[in-house]
């Protein structure tokens, strides 16, 4: 007698974040980071960049020049390192880095895999547009 058991993944944006809220992202979690506001916000706004590009590579070459590999530890990585950058931003007193936060995220966590040019333009215009500071305001 045998079992397999696999895990499908989700299909659509609600379906995605709820999987990495599921698994990923925990009260203790959302608790980690002082300001909580902030944290909580910033780690949305990342996972929701995450659901995006697991939904957009579905569509082949209309999502994506080339099928590329993100998973859950780019993800995981990118929330480390965003962790990381507002415990220290709080601890020496200083203001956010939006530019490095983009960058270190696009371009090196998920950007590393990407090899075409517009794929990396279409990732960086989405670190542009979710991680940001505007992303705080109730209007956003």
């Amino acid at each position: 007698m045998a079992t397999k058991v696999t895990i499908e993944p989700p299909k659509g944006m609600k379906a995605g974040l709820y999987r990495t809220f599921s698994t990923m992202v925990n009260q203790d979690f959302l608790e980690k980071v002082e300001p909580y506001e902030k944290w909580r916000v910033l780690t949305y706004a990342t996972c929701f960049l995450h659901s995006v590009v697991q939904e957009r590579r579905k569509f082949g070459p209309i999502g994506f020049s080339l099928p590329y590999e993100f998973n859950a530890a780019d993800l995981d990585a990118s929330l480390l390192y965003l962790e990381k950058h507002l415990n220290q931003c709080a601890s020496t007193n200083r203001r956010y880095e939006w530019e490095a936060m983009q960058n270190m995220i696009c371009s090196i966590q998920y950007g590393g895999k990407i090899t075409q040019e517009l794929d990396r333009e279409t990732f960086a215009t989405y670190g542009q547009q979710w991680i940001r500071e505007d992303i705080f305001n109730g209007n956003f």
